[in-house]
C-alpha cells in the first residue's frame, strides 16, 4: 500500500522508526507487536492523539490515528478531507468529535474490528 499522504507506509521496518516507539504491554492482536509512536504527528491537518504502529516480523501491517477535535464542524472537515483520499483498506469511525482512523492490511484490520 503506497500512498504520499499517508504518514506510515504498510509493509516499512521496524528500524525505520524504533527509535521513537514504545513498546505497549498489550498484545491486541495474537502474534502482533504493537508500539505507541511517540513523535508528533501532522495528518490533514491534525494532530493525532494516539499513534499506535502494529508489525509481524519487524514488517509494518497495520496503523492506528485516534484524533480529538473540539467541535463537530472541524470533524465534518477532517471527514471530508479523508473522503477525498484515494486510499484502499482504508477504515474510520466517528464518535462525537473523536475520530478513529485505521489502515493497513485488510485481514489485521479485519482482526482489529471484530
Amino acid at each position: 500500500m503506497k500512498n504520499q499522504d499517508l504518514p506510515f507506509q504498510i509493509g516499512g521496518h521496524y528500524e525505520n522508526w524504533e527509535f521513537d516507539l514504545e513498546v505497549l504491554d498489550v498484545e491486541r492482536i495474537k502474534g502482533y507487536d504493537s508500539y505507541i509512536y511517540i513523535r508528533e504527528i501532522v495528518f490533514l491537518g491534525a494532530i493525532p492523539r494516539y499513534v499506535e504502529l502494529i508489525f509481524s516480523w519487524d514488517i509494518l501491517e497495520a496503523v492506528i490515528l485516534v484524533f480529538s477535535f473540539n467541535n463537530s464542524s472541524e470533524v465534518n472537515n477532517f471527514k471530508k478531507s479523508l473522503d477525498g483520499l484515494k486510499i484502499q483498506n482504508l477504515k474510520y469511525k466517528s464518535n462525537n468529535q473523536l475520530i478513529t482512523l485505521m489502515y493497513g492490511r485488510i485481514e489485521i484490520l479485519k482482526s482489529i474490528l471484530k
